[in-house]
């Protein structure tokens, strides 16, 4: 071979050899970008700064009128059978959404917008129906269902963390509300909610080192909402106790803006991406009351949010909360299937990132300062008067307009909280006391 011939193929290996390079360098770039991550399974104690939880109050006029658009939901969307539809008009219910129901009409009846034979009518026709619904070969009530039907929509598997939600709304209902525990255990009594635990291989055995394994297409699979569920199903049976409150294998700690929070772990393209979420500590505190742990992560992610809406020179947002697309179930109702928009399901959380009006009231609700005024105040305009409130803004400012059950429930969880404090109090057990001077019926 010639002095030429081997430059011209050594060149060709050079260039290769280069891009490589080139390419690892920019990998090594990127993740020098990305914030600091450290291992941690140690608990989190409460900041000597956290600020004092806000006493109860009546509401105003204009959070009455707020209350009652959210109501106006669920008396839209409650099917004869006594469940609601998850999504406005679309006629299909999950664990978590049953949840939110249960709660919204709990709500309903602290804030005055329900009288007690209203509420117990509706509490007693939807005990019956989760009575009725059919269940898997575990014993289980599946994840999805059609609202009209009760049929079984996709996978009969169940969702661990939307038992988690609906079990928290009917533990509720047992301590404030006696008169339906009756029915609440019957239904116990058809529900094997142990295999919730004993088919899941990850944590069969009762030992600290096991831990909770969910299914991989679990929509919520993520810490926080796993710490949020576990706040009941560790309550199922001793194996439930260890199994759930053990963190997952490799939960980490990221620095966003010098201030550590848990990695929520949602991924992308890219890889993992500093990414909040806010809802699951949330609704524990207004549904449970915080503790140490809920209140510390909850106050650290207030802060960062905090900081970056008073700087100078901006800083991308961080989102705490992110569209959840409906369940594709086109194979079985291919005729009644809900009209969701498909790239949503493939998209990054970036591009699914919401300033949410659930968040805002719940942000509203438990910590009543400037910042989360200015976030209740941002989502205003999505309440549409006869038919509840939108879903919330994405990122370039337009309106996701998706009026669903998870909104308006915790819309009026968050009210209910400034008047009452948290769902499941077990020194709140007193009659109830007009929320505001101009409560009035159920519209």
């Amino acid at each position: 071979m010639s002095k030429g011939n081997a430059l011209l193929t050594a060149r060709s290996y050079l260039t290769i050899l280069i891009g490589f390079l080139l390419g690892f360098a920019i990998v090594v770039w990127v993740e020098k970008q990305m914030p600091t991550r450290v291992e941690s399974s140690t608990g989190m104690t409460l900041s000597k700064d956290f600020p004092p939880l806000p006493g109860a109050r009546a509401l105003t006029f204009d959070e009455a009128i707020w209350a009652r658009v959210a109501w106006q939901y669920y008396v839209n969307n409650t099917q004869p059978n006594g469940l609601a539809n998850a999504h406005d008009g679309e006629p299909w219910f999950s664990l978590w959404s049953v949840g939110s129901y249960l709660f919204a009409v709990a709500s309903a009846k602290e804030l005055n917008i329900l009288t007690t034979d209203e509420f117990d009518e509706r509490i007693t026709a939807a005990l019956f129906t989760l009575g009725q619904i059919p269940l898997n070969a575990q014993g289980l009530p599946a994840a999805y269902y059609h609202a009209d039907t009760l049929k079984i929509l996709g996978k009969p598997d169940s969702s661990a963390i939307g038992m988690g939600r609906l079990l928290n709304a009917l533990q509720t209902l047992l301590w404030r509300y006696p008169q339906h525990a009756a029915a609440i255990r019957d239904i116990f009594n058809q529900w094997n909610v142990g295999a919730l635990i004993e088919n899941n291989t990850a944590s069969a055995a009762a030992a600290p080192l096991h831990h909770w394994a969910l299914a991989t297409d679990e929509p919520r699979n993520s810490f926080g909402y796993r710490l949020y569920a576990s706040h009941m199903l560790r309550l199922i049976n001793s194996a439930a106790g260890l199994a759930v409150t053990n963190p997952p294998s490799g939960q980490q700690m990221i620095d966003i803006d010098g201030i550590m929070v848990p990695d929520e772990g949602l991924r992308t393209p890219w890889g993992r991406q500093p990414s909040l979420i806010s809802l699951p500590y949330l609704l524990t505190g207004l549904e449970l009351g915080f503790d140490a742990q809920s209140a510390e992560i909850t106050w650290r992610i207030m802060q960062i949010q905090q900081r970056r809406h008073s700087l100078r020179v901006r800083k991308p947002p961080i989102s705490t909360d992110y569209a959840e697309p409906a369940p594709d179930y086109v194979n079985d109702l291919p005729n009644r299937q809900p009209l969701q928009n498909s790239a949503l399901r493939d998209a990054t959380p970036e591009q699914t990132a919401i300033t949410s009006t659930r968040t805002a009231f719940a942000w509203y609700a438990l910590f009543r300062n400037s910042w989360s005024e200015a976030l209740r105040q941002q989502v205003k305009s999505l309440q549409i008067p006869g038919k509840g409130w939108q879903r919330g803004l994405n990122l370039n400012n337009s309106v996701n307009d998706i009026v669903d059950a998870d909104t308006n429930a915790i819309v009026l969880e968050s009210l209910a909280y400034i008047t009452r404090g948290q769902m499941l109090c077990l020194a709140c057990l007193t009659p109830s006391s007009p929320s505001t001077s101009s409560a009035g019926a159920t519209p």
